[in-house]
């Protein structure tokens, strides 16, 4: 297993990637349009290339409909739009998941953004320029290493989570590591609570090492027997709905697909907890 040159992952113009899902998050949330939006779009990526490389910035996977096209999206807004429900982006980058939701009417101020590298996040404000607007509370911290449990940042979310967002986040872990990510996901969770998003997936499920490590893509199959194993070991009941899809159908163009092997798909998901 080789480590791939991440030039692979970049992409310098836009294109055809932003579509009308999105265009409504900056017109709606941030005010941002035409040639203003296409611009600053640019100017935001550059900066946050070097701060991880990773292809979400150089393919513009920032600018998918993601969760927007799920169509359990009418379901997910009614789930967060409850008084005081709570939500949770883990590996939030630049925080598009959160502010999609904002962009539709979800009150920042019961959301929760977890990662690794704070520059992001920060960046994020000045993306959707609304510093002083979003009123989600940022934790930086590695989800597999932070004592949930002791942390007193995670004290309004233990078993209390309404929605926890996780694309393009669980994938960059091996199995066990997808496993014990999990595994935490459930400690914050309560019955009723959905735990969404997509990543990469490959038809025949297998790792690879990236430079951040090893990574575990799945199949539909694969996924089904992690979150298996995640009731077994939890005692708790979820109905996992997962699909594998074309990665055009996320918005993705056929040049951001090359340096993907032939079986490349991706994974949509949609998990409730049940009991």
């Amino acid at each position: 297993m080789s480590v791939i040159d991440t030039l692979a992952w970049f992409q310098p113009e836009i294109g055809p990637r932003l579509k009308p899902s999105i265009e409504f998050v900056f017109r709606q949330w941030s005010g941002l349009t035409g040639e203003e939006l296409e611009s600053h779009l640019h100017r935001i990526r550059e900066q946050a290339w070097p701060l991880g490389e990773f292809p979400c910035i150089g393919l513009w996977m920032f600018l998918l409909p993601g969760i927007a096209a799920f169509p359990q999206f009418p379901t997910i807004l009614e789930t967060v739009r409850r008084p005081r429900a709570k939500i949770l982006d883990l590996g939030c980058g630049l925080g598009q998941d959160l502010r999609l939701l904002a962009a539709h009417g979800v009150s920042t101020d019961r959301m929760w953004a977890l990662d690794i590298e704070p520059h992001l996040w920060k960046l994020g404000y000045e993306l959707f320029r609304d510093e002083g607007r979003m009123q989600a509370l940022f934790i930086h911290a590695d989800f597999l290493k932070v004592n949930i449990a002791g942390d007193d940042r995670f004290s309004p979310l233990r078993g209390q989570v309404d929605l926890v967002l996780a694309s393009q986040f669980l994938h960059l872990f091996d199995w066990e590591g997808q496993l014990a990510a999990n595994k935490r996901i459930v400690g914050l969770s309560k019955p009723g609570t959905m735990l969404v998003g997509f990543q990469q997936g490959r038809k025949r499920a297998r790792a690879y090492i990236r430079p951040w490590g090893m990574m575990f893509y799945h199949n539909r199959d694969s996924f089904l027997e992690l979150w298996a194993l995640v009731q077994q070991q939890t005692n708790t009941q979820w109905t996992v709905d997962v699909s594998a899809v074309a990665l055009q159908d996320w918005g993705m163009q056929n040049e951001d697909l090359e340096w993907m092997p032939e079986d490349r798909t991706g994974i949509n998901f949609v998990i409730t907890r049940d009991s």
